[in-house]
């Protein structure tokens, strides 16, 4: 983290305390294209990983990376979820794995690792540079700022167990943040939201998982339907609630678990956390750079699982949703670190109170207006 500003952990717990109930509001249907229920899943989901906790799940997450990352360090973003029928990744995950990427580039001056399937690698790289990253070699990227490497998932499993191991030994990563990536359930498949099986479709990412955890990295996990890394923390409740959660529920944790009507949500929200407690609002991306991101996803063929379409969708959700959600996130920080500055128009009412008798003055204007509203009637009368 950085070493020439404490964090304002205080401003972060109250953006994350409010983030946490905004992205977890239910705007379509948990999991994007699962099975349609009237249910709020979302919201039971999100009660359940966050009962027993103290904190936000988005301030956890945002407090953890802080205190571990340090400036030059490598942090894993493991991404990419294969959707039949259209037999390409979904719009869900990647986008937010680049978003909270480059915010964490600009803040805390990571190396990104994306870590996703060898069919969908040139199109992670095609997405990281929509926003400025450069995809380059790993030893390459390191050097310098602002510079992303796209490393394979492998659908094998043995291969995926190699992978994981030269991975972490290679990156020696600070953090592996998995973003709506399918996990295997019980039984060892991994499936859709619906429940289809997609196991010799999607890279194993359980191996990684595992890897990372027994060396003690930082992992976290951001999902909406039940199916993905870190939902493990509360498969009982993915039982209980998921109309497909009996098939479908995966028992994979992470150290912290983030639940989000949209997963990539959960990572704009952790990125505006960090923004507040380091008081760079700026480094929040722009609406503009939220629509080129879409676009850019959209032109290299991630999908809305809902319809299969390259639109710009995400789980059944047009582009507007996610453009209110990042806007709303943005004022939470402008508007409370307005509140601080003595300069801020914010701040007028309040001087007003401390320069005046505020109780003087409200007296004359009672007068005023009594006498005001008392001419008023007397004319009616007349």
């Amino acid at each position: 983290m950085t070493d020439t500003f404490t964090p304002d952990l205080d401003l972060a717990y109250a953006v994350a305390d409010s983030a946490d109930r905004l992205v977890s509001v239910q705007v379509f249907m948990s999991g994007g294209s699962a099975e349609l229920t009237g249910a709020n899943i979302t919201r039971e989901l999100y009660d359940a990983a966050r009962a027993g906790r103290a904190e936000p799940l988005i301030y956890s997450a945002a407090k953890e990376l802080l205190d571990r990352i340090k400036p030059r360090d490598t942090v894993v973003f493991c991404t990419g979820f294969f959707d039949p029928p259209s037999m390409i990744d979904e719009m869900d995950g990647p986008l937010g794995c680049v978003a909270l990427a480059r915010m964490l580039c600009v803040t805390l001056d990571i190396t990104p690792v994306f870590l996703t399937e060898v069919a969908n690698m040139e199109r992670m790289a095609g997405l990281a540079a929509s926003l400025g990253l450069e995809v380059l070699d790993y030893e390459l990227a390191r050097t310098t700022p602002f510079k992303a490497a796209v490393m394979p998932l492998p659908i094998d499993h043995e291969r995926a167990k190699a992978e994981a191991e030269r991975l972490c030994a290679e990156c020696a990563p600070a953090a592996m943040i998995a973003i709506e990536k399918p996990a295997p359930c019980p039984r060892g498949r991994y499936h859709t939201g619906k429940g289809l099986d997609v196991t010799d479709t999607v890279g194993k990412v359980d191996h990684v998982f595992a890897e990372a955890r027994s060396r003690g990295i930082l992992t976290i996990g951001i999902g909406d339907g039940g199916n993905e890394v870190g939902m493990g923390a509360i498969l009982d409740d993915i039982l209980r609630v998921v109309p497909t959660g009996d098939v479908i529920g995966t028992p994979v944790e992470t150290d912290l678990l983030v639940v989000a009507a949209i997963a990539n949500w959960g990572a704009y929200a952790i990125g505006a956390t960090i923004a507040a407690a380091l008081h760079m609002p700026e480094a929040i991306h722009s609406l503009e750079e939220e629509r080129r991101l879409t676009g850019t996803a959209a032109s290299l063929g991630f999908i809305d699982p809902a319809t299969g379409l390259a639109n710009g969708w995400t789980d059944g959700t047009p582009p507007v949703c996610s453009e209110a959600i990042l806007e709303l996130l943005r004022q939470m920080v402008l508007l409370r670190l307005g509140r601080m500055n003595p300069q801020n128009p914010l701040q007028i009412p309040k001087k007003w109170a401390e320069r005046h008798d505020p109780n003087t003055t409200v007296a004359l204007w009672a007068d005023h207006l009594a006498r005001k509203e008392a001419a008023y009637f007397a004319g009616l009368s007349d």
